[in-house]
């Protein structure tokens, strides 16, 4: 249960990693076949800065987790549990913005599963002092 835990946060980074990285690199959104016209009403000019938030937010973020969580950190599993919620939020926001995409609902699955699985990991205990 915990490789899948793992292995889910490592997707979720890459991913996220990668399709950022791509906006940043070609913010008309080409690279990726994302419409400009979807930014319309939304603070975003286009998807540079975006594609940072989604790199820097849920691609460093979900890395950084997937990395505690591998090394039984203090407080992985609630770190865990953080991202899967903060995941599902990033794409109840995106919804809310841009309108529905099939991946929204891909992902919010990944981070409701990733809570499932990490509410099921047993803390690891506190540091001593």
């Amino acid at each position: 249960m915990r490789a899948w835990l793992i292995g889910l946060e490592i997707f979720t980074a890459v991913t996220a990693l990668v399709g950022g990285g791509l906006f940043i690199a070609a913010p008309d959104g080409s690279l990726l076949g994302a419409d400009p016209a979807l930014l319309l009403g939304t603070p975003f000019g286009d998807w540079r800065v975006p594609g940072i938030v989604l790199a820097a937010l849920v691609g460093v973020g979900f890395l950084a987790v997937a990395v505690w969580q591998s090394r039984d950190g203090w407080m992985a599993r609630r770190l865990s549990i953080a991202a899967g919620i903060g995941l599902v939020l990033f794409e109840i926001v995106e919804f809310a913005m841009i309108g529905f995409h099939p991946l929204q609902a891909v992902y919010s699955v990944i981070g409701a599963v990733i809570i499932v699985l990490a509410a099921r990991y047993p803390e690891p205990d506190a540091p001593q002092r």
